[in-house]
C-alpha cells in the first residue's frame, strides 16, 4: 500500500474512473452493436421475408378470386344468364374475358415472386411444415399443379368443359395459398424464438463479463479509497487539535510521501509551529486590550441605554406614521372607488333595463314572424306535394295516350294493307273496279296521314314524359329543401326562446347589482371612522419626537468618551495586525 502514497490523488482518481469509463463505453458499444444486429435480423425476417411473401400471397389470392369472378360473369353472359342490356353484352364479354386472363397471369406472377423470396431461406422453403405436414415447397408446387388442372377443366373463352368441377378445383387450389401463408407465419414464430434465445444468451455472457470487470474495479477502488481515507483521518485529527487550541503537537521530523495528503500533513506541521510563535506575542497584547475594553464597556453601557430610548421613540413614530399613511391612502382610495363605482353601476343598471326591454320586444316580434313563416312553409310544402301528385297523374295519362297512339299506328298499317288489297282487286276488275280503286287510294292516303299523325303524337308524348320526369325530380328536391327549411326554422325558434330566457336572467342580474350598490354605501360610511383614527395618531407622533431629541443629546456626550477609548484600541490593533499578517484571508 506504500506505493499508493507516492501517487497523486488525481492519478488515483484516474486509476479508479478510467477503467470504469472504458468498461461502460465498451458495454454501450457492444450493446448498441448487438441491438442493431438484432434489429437488422428482425427487419430481414419481418419485412424482407414475412411481409413480402405474405403480401405477394395475398395479392395472388385476391387476383385468383377476381379471375374466377370474371370467369363467372363471362360464363353468365355467354349462356344467357346475365341481365345486362343486349347492346352491351359483346363489349362486357370482352372486358370480362380480358380481366380473367390478366388476373390469372398475375396469380402465377405473384406465386413465382413468393417462391423466389422463400427460396432464399432454406428453413422457410423446406424446413417448416404446416399442420397438414406440407412444406412451402410442396404447397407451392401443389398450387401450380392444381391451377393447371383448374385451367384444363373448363375453357372459359370457348365455353367448353365442366363448370362445376372448375369451381371445385378453384376452392382446392386456394387452400394451397392458405397453407403457404400458414407456413410463413409458423416460420416467423420459430425464427423469433431463436433470435430471442440468442439475445438472452448474449445478455447472460455479457452480464458475466461485466460482473467480473466490476469486481476487479471494486477491489481497486476499495484500495485507493482506503489509502485516501487513512491519510485524511490523520490530517483531520491534527487539524481538530489545532482548532481546539492545542499548539503542543509533536510532528515527526520527516513526513514521507509525495501525494496531496502528505503535502497537507507538512503544511499542517508548518501551521502549528507558526501559530505557536504568533500566540506567544499575542498574549502580551491581550492585557492592554483588556484594560481599554473595560473603559470602552462603561461608555458603551451608557450609549446602549440612550440608544434603547431612541429606538423606542423612533419605533413609536414609525408605527404611527405607517398607520397614518395606510389609513389616509385607504380612505382616499375607498372614497374615489366608491364614487366611481356608484356612478358606473347606476348607468349600467339603466342601460341593462333598456336593453332588456328592447330585446324582449324583438324576441316577441321574431317569434311571431317565425310562426307565420313556419305556417307559410307548411302551406307551400303541401301545395308542392299536390302539384307532384298532379304531375304523376298526368304522366300516367300520357302513358295511356302513348298506348292509344300505338293502337292507331297498328290500325293505320292494317288499313294500308286493306287499301293495297282493294287496289289489287280493283285492278283485276278492270273498268268496273275503277271507282273502287279511287276509294282504295283515298283510304291508303288516309292511312298514311294517320300513321304520320300517330308518329307526331308519339314524339309529343315522349317529350311530355321527359318534362314530367324532370318536374318530378325538381319537386323531390323542393320537398327536401322544405324539410331542411322546416328544421332550420325550428332551430331558430329554439334559439329565440333561449334569448328570451336570457333577458329574464339580465333582469335578475340588475337586482344583484342594486344590492352591491347598497354595500358600497356602507363602505363609504366606514371612511369617517378611519379619518378620526388619523387625528389621534398624529398627536402621538408629536410627543414621541420630543423624547427623541432629549435622548439624542445624551448620546452625543457618550459617544465622545467612546471615541477616546477607540483611539487607544486602534494603536493596539495596528500592532496586532502586523503580528498576524503572515496569514492570508483573501
Amino acid at each position: 500500500m506504500k506505493w499508493l502514497s507516492n501517487i497523486s490523488v488525481r492519478l488515483k482518481l484516474i486509476i479508479v474512473t478510467l477503467p470504469l469509463a472504458i468498461s461502460l463505453i465498451l458495454a454501450v458499444v457492444i450493446s448498441s452493436h448487438d441491438t442493431k444486429q438484432t434489429a437488422i435480423d428482425y427487419e430481414s425476417m419481418y419485412y424482407d421475408t414475412l411481409y413480402q411473401v405474405n403480401s405477394t400471397l395475398i395479392n395472388a389470392d385476391r387476383d385468383y378470386y377476381q379471375a374466377i369472378l370474371a370467369a363467372t360473369q363471362y360464363y353468365d353472359m355467354v349462356n344467357g344468364f346475365s341481365d345486362a342490356p343486349p347492346e352491351m353484352i359483346d363489349m362486357l364479354m370482352e372486358d370480362k374475358l380480358a380481366d380473367y386472363k390478366t388476373n390469372k397471369q398475375q396469380v402465377l406472377d405473384n406465386i413465382n415472386a413468393a417462391l423466389d423470396i422463400a427460396k432464399k431461406d432454406a428453413r422457410l422453403y423446406t424446413g417448416t411444415k404446416a399442420e397438414n405436414g406440407m412444406t412451402f415447397e410442396e404447397a407451392s408446387l401443389g398450387f401450380i399443379d392444381e391451377i393447371k388442372i383448374w385451367e384444363s377443366l373448363y375453357d372459359v373463352e370457348k365455353n367448353e368443359g365442366n363448370w362445376a368441377e372448375f369451381n371445385d378445383a378453384f376452392t382446392v387450389s386456394r387452400e394451397y395459398i392458405n397453407t403457404m401463408q400458414e407456413i410463413t407465419e409458423t416460420w416467423v414464430k420459430e425464427e423469433s424464438d431463436i433470435l430471442n434465445h440468442s439475445s438472452a444468451v448474449k445478455r447472460i455472457v455479457f452480464a458475466a463479463i461485466y460482473m467480473g470487470v466490476i469486481i476487479i474495479l471494486v477491489v481497486l477502488v476499495i484500495m485507493v479509497i482506503r489509502n485516501i481515507r487513512l491519510g485524511i483521518v490523520d490530517v483531520t485529527r491534527d487539524l481538530d487539535e489545532l482548532a481546539a487550541g492545542d499548539l503542543t503537537l509533536n510532528f515527526p521530523e520527516a513526513i514521507d510521501g509525495k501525494d496531496e495528503i502528505s503535502n497537507i500533513k507538512r503544511s499542517t506541521k508548518n501551521l502549528s509551529e507558526r501559530l505557536h510563535s504568533i500566540m506567544t506575542q499575542t498574549r502580551s497584547m491581550s492585557q492592554e486590550l483588556t484594560n481599554s475594553g473595560t473603559e470602552l464597556a462603561g461608555s458603551a453601557t451608557q450609549a446602549t441605554q440612550a440608544s434603547e430610548q431612541v429606538t423606542e421613540a423612533v419605533t413609536d413614530i414609525a408605527k404611527g406614521a405607517g398607520n397614518q399613511a395606510d389609513s389616509v391612502e385607504n380612505a382616499v382610495s375607498d372614497t374615489d372607488n366608491i364614487g366611481r363605482n356608484i356612478e358606473h353601476i347606476t348607468g349600467d343598471i339603466n342601460e341593462m333595463d333598456r336593453y332588456a326591454e328592447e330585446m324582449k320586444e324583438a324576441c316577441d316580434k321574431s317569434m311571431a314572424a317565425l310562426d307565420r313563416l313556419m305556417d307559410q312553409s307548411e302551406e307551400v310544402s303541401n301545395s308542392v306535394h299536390e302539384v307532384g301528385e298532379t304531375i304523376i297523374s298526368t304522366n300516367e295519362s300520357v302513358r295511356s295516350i302513348s298506348e292509344f297512339v300505338q293502337l292507331i299506328s297498328d290500325i293505320a298499317e292494317q288499313t294500308n294493307l286493306l287499301s293495297l288489297n282493294a287496289s289489287i282487286e280493283a285492278a283485276r276488275a278492270g273498268e268496273a273496279g275503277r271507282g273502287f280503286a279511287v276509294v282504295a287510294n283515298e283510304i291508303q292516303n288516309l292511312a298514311y296521314q294517320s300513321n304520320e299523325s300517330a308518329s307526331r303524337i308519339s314524339e309529343i308524348v315522349t317529350q311530355l314524359l321527359d318534362d314530367s320526369a324532370k318536374s318530378v325530380s325538381v319537386l323531390e328536391k323542393l320537398n327536401g329543401s322544405f324539410e331542411v327549411q322546416a328544421e332550420q326554422l325550428a332551430n331558430t325558434k329554439d334559439n329565440m326562446e333561449d334569448m328570451s330566457n336570457n333577458v329574464v336572467n339580465v333582469k335578475d342580474t340588475a337586482v344583484n347589482i342594486t344590492n352591491r350598490v347598497a354595500k358600497l354605501n356602507e363602505a363609504k360610511d366606514e371612511l369617517s371612522d378611519i379619518i378620526s383614527d388619523l387625528s389621534a395618531i398624529s398627536e402621538e407622533n408629536a410627543a414621541s419626537t420630543e423624547e427623541t431629541n432629549a435622548s439624542m443629546e445624551e448620546l452625543s456626550a457618550t459617544f465622545t468618551v467612546i471615541s477616546d477609548s477607540a483611539s487607544k484600541l486602534q494603536e493596539h490593533a495596528a500592532r496586532l495586525s502586523e503580528t498576524i499578517s503572515y496569514f492570508k484571508v483573501n
